[in-house]
Formats: structure tokens, sequence, C-alpha cells
């Protein structure tokens, strides 16, 4: 057993084996899946987005591998794979500790896992991963939207004012719409903040993930208005990973949804998880 870089050229191959792996997803929703990613791969000088899990010469499994630098509330560029999509065939399933080892290597580098299933959750908590949450807050749209939210609103893109955000994340905004997510400014008492989400539906109740906000307090002080901004777009919750629903009365709180893990502790308060599965792996 060994793995072998997933690269452009096998964008075919990948894609399909994704499609047998996660059924959910047609096949041509993952090869739309794995183009966005070697375009994102490529743009930041990347040559590979996982790795192929080979067996007498043959692909018995994958493991995507989203390569990105976390940028937003960092002092400097933290370089991020995000670990998804791990599939072996049956029978092979045994080696998935060994792989995770295998995939995780490179001490230099963080890893995320942000979808594991309950067996591989325990898997990457052996191989050194730490829960960053226990579950994900869920507020229906409808309610919080009779919240006032005084001092706060929701500027989209084309409407932050020049200067209000940082070039960087103006950039970071421009390219997270480009692939789909909702990608704003919250602007607070004069101050504005990005705030990007994106579709994360929910036993068919259209959901709105946050995939990037500096901290779950600033949600709460714009929830209001980030509410009445979603109920417009048709969603029925806000969704955001967390350890408890504490400040926001109106929630639920659902520990089976799969908790944040990475290879790094950190107190950090801010939620980031740009340009990882959540913004590529779309439903299809």
């Amino acid at each position: 057993m060994k793995l072998r870089p997933i690269e452009i050229g096998d964008a075919g191959k990948a894609a399909a084996l994704l499609a047998e792996g996660f059924p959910s997803h047609s096949h041509e929703a993952w090869a739309g899946t794995v183009q966005r990613l070697f375009a994102h791969a490529q743009e930041i000088g990347e040559t590979s987005i996982g790795q192929f899990v080979m067996a007498g010469g043959d692909e018995i499994g994958l493991c995507l591998a989203i390569p990105s630098y976390r940028t937003a509330y960092t002092d400097q560029p933290t370089r991020i794979v995000n670990l998804a999509s791990f599939f072996l065939r049956p029978g092979s399933e045994w080696m998935a500790p060994l792989l995770m080892r295998r995939l995780t290597a490179d001490r230099s580098v963080e890893y995320t896992d942000l979808t594991a299933s309950p067996s591989m959750r325990k898997i990457n908590r052996q191989t050194g991963f730490v829960d960053h949450s226990e579950g994900s807050v869920f507020i229906p749209v409808p309610v919080a939207a009779l919240r006032a939210g005084r001092g706060a609103r929701v500027l989209p893109l084309g409407s932050i004012r020049p200067g209000a955000l940082p070039d960087a994340h103006i950039r970071l905004l421009e390219q997270h719409a480009a692939l789909g997510s909702i990608a704003v400014a919250l602007e607070v008492h004069g101050t504005c903040h990005p705030l990007i989400l994106t579709s994360s539906p929910r036993r068919r109740m259209p959901s709105a993930r946050v995939i990037l906000v500096r901290d779950r307090q600033l949600i709460r002080k714009g929830l209001g208005p980030i509410a009445r901004h979603l109920m417009k777009r048709g969603f029925a919750f806000l969704e955001f990973d967390a350890r408890a629903k504490v400040g926001f009365p109106e929630a639920i709180f659902r520990t089976e949804v799969a908790p944040v893990q990475s290879t790094r502790d950190t107190a950090d308060e801010a939620i980031d998880h740009t340009f990882s599965e959540m913004v590529f792996l779309r439903p299809g």
C-alpha cells in the first residue's frame, strides 16, 4: 500500500472514485468539484489536491487534501491542508489509521477535518487531531430576523466603502463570491468585518454555514441583520460550529454534527474555513 498524489492528469479518475465512494453527489458534481480544486491549487502554486491510495498498481481509495493559507486573522499566513472525502474500497478500511498518519506526516502544516464520520473522528484523535467544537448551533432565520441589531448592518460586496476593509479581506471576499459563497461585510457601529457563509443543506432545510467571522460574539451583535439578509435568499437556518449555544437562546445545538478537528491546539476565537471543503464541495 502506498500513496500517490492526485494531479491534474488524474482529474477524471479522481472524480470517478469520488462518485463511487460518495454517491450522494453525482459524477458531474464531483467532476466540477475536482476542476475547482485544481484551479484553486494552481492559483497558489500547488500541483496536487490529495492522494490516491494504491495497492497492486490500482487505486483503491483516495483522500482530498485541499491546500490553502489562512490569512484573515493571523499575524502571518498559516499553511492549512483540509482533509476531506476519505474513501477506501470495501475490505481496505483497516488501512485507515496508518493512512491518516501518513497523510498528516508534515508537522509544519496544520491539517483540518470538518466532516469526519464518527469512526474517522476516533482515528483522527488517535493521530493527533484536537476537537475545536462539540457540534453546531442552528438558529432559525425567521426568529432571529426579529432581533433589532442596532448599530449593525450587512453590506453586499459592491457596497463596501473604499478603505473600510483591508485589501486582503476584500480579495478574500471576492474569491469566495466567485466560488458561490455569500461574501459580505458586517458593519457594527461603523467598523466593518468580513463575513463569509455558504449553503449547507441539512435534511433538505436550506442552511447557511459560517465560513469566516472574527468570533461568535460578532455573530450575536449582527444576528438580526444577518438573519434578514439570509431570509431574503430563502435560508431557513444560520449554522456555525461551537461548543455550546450560549448567547443564542433561540438556537438549537446539535452534537451529532461532526466537530471541527485540527492538528493544532489553539484558543483562537475566529471561525475560518476559507478555501475548505465547505466552499468547494457543493450539493449535486
